[in-house]
């Protein structure tokens, strides 16, 4: 890939505090939008099926699997886009069409208008979700940036954890609607605030053009990858449906990067996973993601079926766990800016791979909660703690400057994959939530999530590098880093 030479001031003037805060507060902002998004409309989603009851359940599903496969898909465009037309704008347009995508998903009066409008929505988030960090993480110093990425990232966190209580709320005082036209008036003003408050970034020299037919496969790979794992399970995995999406696939995958080797301005980079600080810590949060996301589904599905919990009951029982990840996290991106990343990340993931162990032997019909959950939940929320931005800020320390907001897109996409292959993995292994055998089923499902996540810690201890650490940011030759414009 070319390196960009980046635009330099005329003016010296340094970023403000005040004014760098405000643009971190409306990238952590559109991150609780995001994280918002998805958690509220699960909990909403019951309602939206009865309001349009002559559609079946696999209609109305497409209301999420729209959203969720449609982010996952588009966010390397946008974050490769972004590095090219400049941060600012692109998370300005990505606010903009959340906004639009909210509004008309809560205005919406078909089925297919509401899933269009889902769709829109998810192409803002996936143009927000890459160019949110980049685009404020230069104007921090180095020797701050995995607090900063550890509070964009917890802020995430709360936004999911607060997603379905405020849900339940909207619900109980209005309709579905409400969920969604909540998002857009708050999109909107964080759009206006972060044009005045965040620093654009673009191209001095024109770049080369994109690669059109490369990106096109690799949005079409990357859409029929993620449609075969979120809908696999519902349509069951030797459908003809999920058997030839996942083939084409197969297929799309080495045509895809067969054309980033050879085109100068390729979609992803594939020099980013040279760096071996990157490459670990992409597949290490890729590998996390695959159990944090499907123990967020098995939780309520346990207490609710096995113990009889009520929905509020399961709200305030799954709490703890991510509360202490916001208290803990601003900690952990002190220790992590001060002594590396390495043995933090790995104590990290050992807690979560543990945690979900604790759940896969203790969490029974038998033991209550403080013995069969609490204890896990912590260990699980304490080690989020201290990988949610530490892995990230790993991610992006050694990127160049000129490839930050596709390095993060990559590092998300990695993600997301992740945490659809993790919820398809756990609903296969479910099975019949109301027979004798449920328990167990939980247990294995759990006990194979622990496998997985064990893998995070064993690649960090082998392959992550001991010699990394904390300094300026690498950037290509002959380039600067972002100032303000």
């Amino acid at each position: 890939m070319t390196p960009f030479v980046w635009v330099v001031t005329p003016t010296e003037e340094p970023v403000s505090e005040r004014r760098r805060r405000v643009a971190l507060v409306c990238a952590s902002m559109a991150m609780l939008l995001i994280s918002f998004n998805t958690t509220a409309t699960n909990i909403a989603f019951p309602a939206i099926e009865d309001a349009f009851p002559s559609h079946s359940l696999s209609t109305v599903s497409w209301v999420v699997t729209g959203y969720n496969v449609a982010q996952t898909t588009m966010m390397l465009l946008g974050g490769r886009l972004a590095d090219r037309l400049g941060r600012r704008r692109v998370f300005l347009w990505g606010m903009s069409v959340m906004a639009i995508g909210s509004l008309a998903s809560g205005l919406a009066q078909g089925i297919w208008i509401l899933v269009a409008a889902r769709v829109l929505q998810a192409l803002g988030a996936a143009f927000v979700l890459p160019t949110s960090l980049a685009a404020v993480l230069p104007d921090y110093p180095k020797e701050q940036h995995a607090r900063v990425v550890g509070l964009w990232a917890g802020i995430g966190v709360f936004g999911s954890t607060v997603g379905p209580s405020m849900a339940a709320g909207l619900l109980h005082v209005g309709s579905w609607r409400g969920v969604f036209l909540a998002v857009g008036p708050v999109a909107a003003l964080t759009a206006v605030v972060a044009r005045q408050a965040m620093g654009e970034s673009r191209p001095a020299t024109v770049p080369r053009h994109l690669d059109v037919v490369g990106a096109a496969i690799g949005t079409l790979t990357l859409a029929l990858a993620a449609l075969a794992i979120v809908q696999g399970p519902r349509w069951g995995w030797v459908s003809p449906f999920v058997l030839g999406a996942g083939a084409l696939a197969v297929i799309g995958g080495p045509a895809f990067v067969a054309r980033c080797r050879r085109h100068p301005e390729p979609l992803l980079d594939l020099a980013l996973f040279a760096i071996p600080t990157y490459r670990v810590a992409t597949a290490a949060s890729g590998l996390l993601a695959v159990s944090t996301a499907a123990t967020w589904l098995l939780y309520p599905l346990f207490m609710d079926g096995i113990w009889g919990y009520e929905t509020w009951r399961i709200g305030l029982a799954i709490t703890p766990g991510p509360a202490f990840l916001v208290l803990v996290n601003p900690l952990a991106g002190r220790v992590a800016d001060r002594h590396g990343y390495r043995t933090l990340m790995i104590v990290g993931t050992v807690l979560v791979t543990t945690g979900t162990l604790y759940l896969s032997l203790m969490l029974r019909p038998t033991n209550g909660y403080l013995i069969g959950f609490f204890p896990a939940t912590m260990m699980i929320g304490g080690g989020m703690a201290m990988v949610l931005g530490p892995l990230n800020s790993a991610a992006l320390q050694e990127v160049p400057g000129a490839a930050l907001g596709a390095a993060n897109a990559g590092f998300n996409t990695a993600r997301f994959l992740g945490t659809a292959l993790g919820v398809a993995l756990a609903v296969a292994m479910l099975g019949d939530l109301h027979g004798a055998d449920a328990a167990a089923s939980f247990q294995r499902a759990l006990f194979v999530l622990a496998a997985v996540t064990a893998l995070a810690p064993l690649l960090l201890v082998l392959r992550y590098p001991r010699d990394v650490e904390a300094g300026p940011t690498r950037l290509p030759s002959g380039s600067n880093e972002r100032r303000r414009v």
